[in-house]
């Protein structure tokens, strides 16, 4: 259903108004109606045919304001027409003859009024001028009753007789008559242009949209972004709004700006940076252009804040480990602003999907654990300062994850233990495991310097060979360092490694076979090399009978120190004579070291 304003109708189209409960046509005449009398925006609408046929004036007077066609215009007909319209026609002011011998021009306030002679287009030298002809007057000059045309009184008198008024007859011709005659009734008013009119004779008035309930601005602004207000839809009782304005203050409220007219209930805005503050409001307009009220927002202020500049690297190791972890770092960022707060890190597994927030904080620096499984891995950092407003990301190069399982070393004894003083050789034991079943070769170093490789049986017991009885030996005494490592072709385990101090305060030294001799052995002489402290406890034993069960053992320490001949007190050997010596050294108080470098000696 169609719905426009009277005013935007054309001059001679035609409009349906309820009358009784009928639609019935009325031409539009003219807009502005005598526009210096009633203003702008009144229409006058004029009925297409004749209502009814009826007297002027039945007591024969030719005085418009108090006949009986004025009166019934006003009374009778008007009651028929519809309410809207009855309130909106008010009382228009149009030119007019009294009449009655009175035939000055003058003016008259009426609700329905006929037309004039001269509205009607015509000129005579026996009735006034009064008003202008209307625009479409020849279209006006015929009137219809009952589908033919037919005779249509106007409200001008004679000015000649005080019986006469003026008609114009069927053929539009126009003439005068006794005022009591019957003819066509024709009613005319005025509407305002705004009227709403609907193809089913309803009318209405156009009222402004309702003022938006709310506006919606967010509560933080940072200057040189750009912001999203919205506000609640207004209604409208003729269902013709049109659009909204919103307008923009950055002085608190003083000037406005407008930034949008559209439909949509919600415009974007870029805020200026270093702009102190803002205040947004908005009003409805239809299409006949009435508007709502300011809805208006309070006065935000603008944080002018600068975000943070992007880090300047993020490095991440170069050699990656599933099922290991990886430290990656990142060099400060700058803020102009200088209140810089923190860092974000975010991860990406195989260059797909999204990023993994990992931390969040002040740290230049992040330890992550890498799934084994894993093909590649990127990292990124950005900055944020106290607004929470964030740098670009600094993103790493896409590093592969290395997903071999590196050999292992277990002991009873935990990496990095302290074993304590050792004075005598010891058997350290550890296994060696892989979870590929690679083939592992493990090498034993004693501070720093490799002893021994060789390949490892996966799961079996091994013992570190440096610091067995064979080679004891040659461990110095002071402290030591065990390292274990193992290398599955691909890469190093991870070092295994113990500590000991080696101190050994004791010697003894003897001869692995006896010295046999062809007869018996009588005297012998000892000589010792080397350096020993004055207060070391020394202590040599010597025995002519070696290879008896219970051989015979003497004291020959005092002639071995003064450098003398040790005579043998025993004088037997059931196995035979043979020689053999046992020195036993070791330090004293002072617990200085010292060594010997030789024992020479003879006997017979």
């Amino acid at each position: 259903m169609a719905t426009s304003t009277l005013g935007s109708k054309a001059i001679g189209s035609t409009v349906k108004l309820k009358e009784g409960g009928t639609l019935v046509e009325f031409y539009v005449a003219q807009h502005n109606y005598e526009s210096s009398l009633n203003g702008t925006g009144r229409t006058l609408v004029v009925r297409k045919d004749i209502y009814d046929k009826r007297v002027w004036h039945a007591t024969n007077v030719n005085a418009y304001a108090t006949c009986d066609l004025d009166k019934w215009f006003n009374s009778t007909y008007k009651a028929l027409l519809d309410p809207v319209i009855q309130t909106d026609m008010g009382q228009t002011t149009f030119y007019y003859t009294p009449g009655n011998g009175n035939t000055t021009v003058t003016t008259l306030k009426r609700a329905v009024f006929a037309l004039s002679a001269t509205e009607l287009g015509k000129t005579e030298s026996w009735f006034n001028k009064e008003g202008t002809a209307l625009p479409k007057a020849a279209d006006l000059q015929i009137a219809k009753y009952n589908g033919s045309a037919d005779v249509q009184w106007t409200r001008s008198p004679y000015t000649d007789y005080t019986n006469y008024a003026v008609y114009l007859n069927s053929n539009g011709n126009v003439s005068g008559n006794y005022c009591d005659s019957t003819y066509g009734s024709r009613p005319a008013f005025t509407l305002s242009s705004s009227l709403m009119v609907s193809d089913d004779g309803s009318v209405f008035k156009n009222t402004a949209p309702s003022t938006p309930a709310s506006i919606n601005v967010p509560a933080t602004i940072n200057g040189g972004t750009t912001i999203t207000i919205s506000w609640a839809p207004s209604t409208d009782a003729e269902s013709n709004l049109a659009s909204y304005i919103v307008e923009k203050s950055t002085d608190g409220g003083s000037q406005w700006s407008q930034i949008y007219q559209s439909s949509a209930a919600t415009t974007t805005d870029t805020v200026t940076f270093g702009t102190v503050s803002v205040r947004y409001r908005v009003k409805a307009r239809d299409t006949e252009g009435l508007e709502s009220g300011w809805c208006t927002s309070d006065v935000r202020t603008v944080i002018n804040n600068r975000a943070p500049g992007a880090p300047g690297s993020i490095t991440v190791p170069a050699l990656v480990r599933g099922g290991s972890t990886t430290a990656i770092s990142w060099t400060q960022a700058v803020d102009s602003d200088d209140n810089l707060s923190g860092y974000e890190l975010e991860r990406q597994v195989d260059g797909t999907g999204g990023w993994t927030p990992l931390y969040k904080g002040t740290a230049l620096t992040y330890t992550d654990t890498i799934t084994a499984g894993w093909n590649t891995v990127t990292y990124r950092v950005r900055a944020y300062d106290s607004y929470n407003a964030t740098s670009d990301w600094r993103t790493s190069e896409a590093r592969t994850v290395d997903n071999n399982a590196y050999p292992v070393i277990t002991s009873d004894t935990a990496s990095g233990s302290d074993l304590g003083t050792k004075e005598d050789a010891f058997d350290f034991k550890y296994k060696v495991t892989d979870a590929d079943q690679d083939t592992v070769t493990v090498k034993e170093y004693l501070d720093g310097t490799v002893q021994r490789s060789y390949q490892a049986s996966l799961g079996g017991e091994n013992t570190f060979q440096a610091v067995t009885a064979a080679n004891w030996q040659k461990v110095l005494n002071g402290p030591h360092t065990l390292k274990v490592v193992a290398n599955d072709g691909k890469a190093d385990s991870t070092p295994y490694t113990v500590t000991f101090e080696k101190k050994v305060t004791k010697a003894t030294i003897t001869l692995a076979e006896p010295l046999t001799a062809d007869d018996d052995i009588t005297i012998m002489v000892l000589r010792i090399v080397g350096a020993l402290p004055v207060d070391a406890d020394l202590q040599v034993l010597v025995t002519n009978n070696a290879k008896d069960d219970a051989p015979a053992w003497e004291d020959a320490t005092a002639d071995i120190k003064s450098g003398a001949n040790h005579v043998f007190e025993n004088k037997t050997a059931a196995k035979g004579w043979a020689f053999n010596f046992k020195l036993s050294v070791g330090r004293g108080a002072a617990d200085q070291g010292g060594y010997i470098n030789n024992i020479g000696g003879a006997f017979q």
